[in-house]
């Protein structure tokens, strides 16, 4: 491998057992063998996407990329986040997702708000997931981002687990800045860029959202969603961090 350069992350759906191999799709291999330059007898990391993370090592490079697992080991999220965001304009989703996909965001629920419904296409969203993938390999993580279809905002609502701390980015809450991330579940719910309806806002408040203050000036939905992930990937992802005054309590 050149250099000091990091063993090439691949993400896998289904990982081998230690001591058995597998074949690299052409992506993967072109990644390796391509873009990191691998050679046979390096070192590779694989992910499953869901905490499992596999130390390998190239065995074939020509005609097909092999690799064998030597050790696999599972990583448990200490916290986790949702991101549930109003429709942004233009293909700045594609932006939003690579940005959360990178700070460790768990999933990533596009919602029709009254204001702004999203355009739905099925191209869309693979996109989204082939760029979740990216990010993964990228940042070198372990946890994939879970990327939903778009649905009512009322639909998502009513398929929250319960027991998750939840947020609203509303400029009437406590800044961001004074608000300590909370261990476990988090929920962030960002508006489009038209705002929540005040039907929107009354049910949020109901079901336990609190507000929060991202920033003194107006941002783009899409750049509220990565504040929002942004200031719990600082605190949120670390155990050891309790809520602080303006928390809102989690919702069981």
């Amino acid at each position: 491998m050149p250099g000091d350069a990091l063993p090439s992350w691949v993400w896998l759906e289904e990982l081998p057992e230690p001591g058995h191999s597998v074949t690299l799709g052409d992506e993967d291999a072109h990644h390796v063998t391509r873009v990191c330059r691998a050679r046979v007898g390096e070192p590779l990391t694989l992910t499953d996407g869901r905490g499992a993370v596999a130390r390998a090592r190239l065995i074939h490079a020509s005609p097909r990329a092999v690799v064998e697992v030597e050790s696999l080991a599972r990583n448990a999220r200490t916290a986790e986040a949702t991101v549930m965001c109003g429709s942004p304009e233009g293909d700045r989703g594609d932006w939003l997702v690579e940005k959360l996909a990178e700070l460790g965001i768990a999933a990533f629920q596009p919602v029709d708000c009254e204001r702004a419904p999203w355009k739905r296409s099925a191209t869309r969203v693979a996109r989204w997931r082939r760029l979740a993938v990216a990010a993964l390999r990228q940042s070198r993580r372990s946890h994939l981002l879970e990327v939903s279809d778009p649905e009512p905002l009322e639909q998502a609502l009513d398929r929250l687990a319960g027991g998750e701390a939840r947020w609203v980015a509303d400029p009437r809450g406590p800044a961001a800045a004074e608000v300590r991330p909370p261990a476990g579940r988090c929920v962030g719910m960002i508006g489009p860029g038209s705002g929540l309806s005040d039907r929107e806002q009354t049910a949020l408040a109901d079901l336990g959202f609190g507000r929060m203050h991202l920033a003194d000036c107006v941002l783009r939905s899409e750049t509220a969603a990565m504040a929002w992930a942004a200031w719990w990937a600082g605190g949120g992802s670390r155990p050891n961090h309790g809520g602080s005054a303006g928390s809102p309590k989690s919702v069981s």
